[in-house]
């Protein structure tokens, strides 16, 4: 049977061929491509199992190697090519030699079209792997390009701006007998010291990302730190009505670390906390040492200052988002609104800004909140773990 089968074959194969690219026409591989593989296929046929394995890997790599495209169109020729042949062995054999015949053929062609299917599976993997390292690439330097046009943005914003606060306060001067101009000139003041501020968080963003900061460390009370920052924010969450409580640290918490910069990251975190916050709600900040299994030399562990507020909470995917630069996640009609009203707006710039910060001096930043609800309103709670330095630390205090 095996000899007739060859001989078959050997007949059968212009007609193979022509009925197979008639139901599978445009592909990459020719007649002479497939009458080759039927050439194969024949000496196949009869032999052992690994010895069938051999020659088709062997054919594969040499009739298709490394073309991505052709493997794909063999992978269609070969399923075709397979389905005719089990139709012409019905019709020329008795069913039960047609059905031993196509046991002998069978798994040469099931090896063809698994060498084809893993050539091009793996083909499209590493174009997969190379387009995503381009991708990254580019993703990299447009982060770099992003970080340097804020930082040239933000200089050259300054400029203008102090040329136009100039001329403000000289009308300020002129005018002073005119209450009505004042008011005028006093909203223009106001608008300055937003735009100030907001050009110096751009520069803050870009030099944290630039890992150009430098850490000035002195010795602080971390207590004694969130209580300044609570008296500087306490106006605003007076007019808001909201109650910033401050939980007494019941343990020793003298610390190294930059001082104005940590008062920066923890006034961020306690504004952000106001603005999610409604009238009337609660904010309170407490503290607990943690990781004490880290203790050594230099190190006493960590301290985990947690602000939690009684706001309208974050949707657990967006713990993350609300960290990334001008992530903001509100309404973007509310941007140009106060920072402190409720849900008001802002660049998205804030908590970046704490999160660089307070891993600059080897902590970190999160955020938990059981899920978003401006009715039940379930809260957020803010962790800002900082090491407590036994000594300022010696290594560079550039990021």
């Amino acid at each position: 049977m095996t000899e007739a089968l060859r001989l078959w074959l050997r007949q059968q194969s212009a007609m193979l061929c022509t009925v197979t690219f008639r139901r599978a026409p445009n592909m990459l591989p020719d007649e002479d491509d497939l009458i080759h593989f039927l050439a194969v296929l024949v000496k196949s046929v009869g032999t052992l199992r690994e010895v069938q394995l051999a020659a088709v890997q062997s054919w594969a790599l040499t009739a298709i190697g490394h073309d991505a495209p052709a493997a794909y169109d063999w992978m269609v020729l070969l399923r075709v090519l397979k389905e005719e042949i089990g139709r012409s062995l019905e019709k020329h054999f008795p069913p039960a030699e047609a059905l031993t015949a196509w046991r002998q053929i069978d798994d040469v062609l099931t090896y063809a079209i698994i060498e084809a299917t893993q050539l091009a599976s793996d083909m499209q993997r590493s174009e997969l792997l190379g387009h995503m390292e381009q991708l990254r690439t580019q993703q990299e330097k447009f982060k770099e390009s992003k970080t340097k046009f804020i930082a040239v943005a933000a200089h050259e914003l300054k400029t203008p701006l102090t040329i136009l606060e100039g001329y403000t306060n000289i009308l300020r001067a002129e005018t002073q007998n005119d209450p009505q101009l004042h008011i005028y000139l006093e909203g223009l003041g106001n608008g300055f010291r937003r735009m100030h501020e907001i050009i110096g968080d751009m520069l803050d963003v870009s030099l944290l990302d630039l890992r150009t900061v430098e850490l000035k460390y002195q010795e602080i009370n971390l207590e004694k730190t969130v209580l300044l920052v609570a008296d500087s924010v306490d106006r605003y969450y007076a007019t808001r009505r909201v109650d910033l409580k401050i939980i007494p640290f019941e343990f020793d918490n003298n610390s190294y670390g930059d001082p104005e910069k940590l008062k920066k990251a923890l006034s961020k975190i306690l504004m952000n906390a106001l603005k999610y916050t409604p009238d009337g709600g609660q904010v309170v900040v407490s503290g607990s040492l943690v990781r004490q299994d880290e203790v050594t030399d230099d190190l006493a562990g960590f301290v985990d200052i947690q602000v939690t507020d009684t706001g309208i909470g974050i949707d657990p995917e967006n713990l993350e988002l609300i960290f990334e630069k001008f992530g903001s996640i509100g309404d973007a009609s509310l941007h140009s609104s106060s920072k402190t009203k409720f849900k008001g707006g802002g660049p998205g710039l804030g908590l970046p800004i704490a999160r660089g910060i307070v891993e600059a001096h080897g902590g970190r930043v999160w955020a938990e909140s059981a899920g978003f609800d401006e009715e039940k309103c379930p809260g957020s709670t803010f962790h800002v773990e900082l090491p407590i330095w036994l000594k300022a630390p010696d290594y560079s205090s550039e990021l």
